[in-house]
């Protein structure tokens, strides 16, 4: 079967996702990830927001709720290897991440939002690895490192993106011509840390992978641009 992996890209929606199944960490085990990366996205905003001893089981419930939409999503579409299937599913992921978000604003005070919104490279490297974990059935070894990897590709994408994504009228084409080496560069270094069959399967999505991917990094960038911009009361 193929997986739908989406390694939640850089162009222009939403904002990162989250994930799936606690005591499944053995690679093979039959159960999800969908608690285990519930539990790692749960603790990286523990650790960049400061979350208080009230919000975390808040939080906990936010993101463990958006790893079962995301289960869902992967075993609806993953039978179907069509390109319609990929924009479906890509759709998908981008409305299930924007209801996360709006779940998890009611948790944090302003200014946790605030720097939540502005940890862009943070946020794409979380969404990336989040599908993988539950998609690839990672195991928590391969958890961190995807996980730097990820963040690492996260950080040059956003600086990749910077020129494009500022003209007036970005050309998607542009953005993909600059986004292309870097995720290139990322993919050779996951395909170290994943199995064989991972990595198959991580390739088997690539459109809806591109498509989300690039469409996260955008938004990311057009709303800090729109930040950066706003004249000072």
């Amino acid at each position: 079967m193929r997986m739908k992996q989406i390694s939640v890209a850089v162009l222009g929606a939403a904002a990162v996702l989250t994930c799936v199944t606690a005591a499944a960490v053995a690679q093979g085990s039959g159960s999800s990830n969908v608690e285990l990366v519930a539990q790692y996205a749960t603790d990286k905003l523990k650790s960049e927001l400061t979350l208080t001893e009230d919000q975390i089981p808040k939080v906990h419930k936010v993101n463990l709720a958006a790893s079962k939409d995301l289960q869902t999503l992967l075993l609806k579409y993953d039978a179907d290897t069509s390109a319609a299937s990929d924009a479906e599913l890509a759709r998908g992921l981008v409305t299930a991440r924007r209801a996360q978000q709006t779940e998890l604003k009611k948790v944090l005070t302003p200014s946790q939002w605030t720097l939540h919104q502005q940890h862009k490279a943070e946020n794409l490297a979380l969404s990336q690895t989040e599908i993988m974990a539950q998609d690839l059935n990672l195991t928590r070894s391969q958890i961190l490192d995807v996980s730097r990897i990820n963040q690492d590709g996260a950080n040059k994408l956003v600086k990749a993106l910077d020129k494009p994504l500022s003209a007036s009228k970005p050309v998607p084409a542009a953005i993909r011509e600059a986004a292309m080496p870097v995720i290139e560069a990322r993919d050779r270094q996951l395909e170290k840390v994943l199995t064989v069959d991972q990595f198959k399967k991580m390739q088997a999505n690539r459109r809806a992978l591109m498509e989300l991917f690039l469409s996260e990094a955008s938004t990311s960038a057009t709303t800090s641009a729109a930040a950066a911009s706003k004249p000072k009361s």
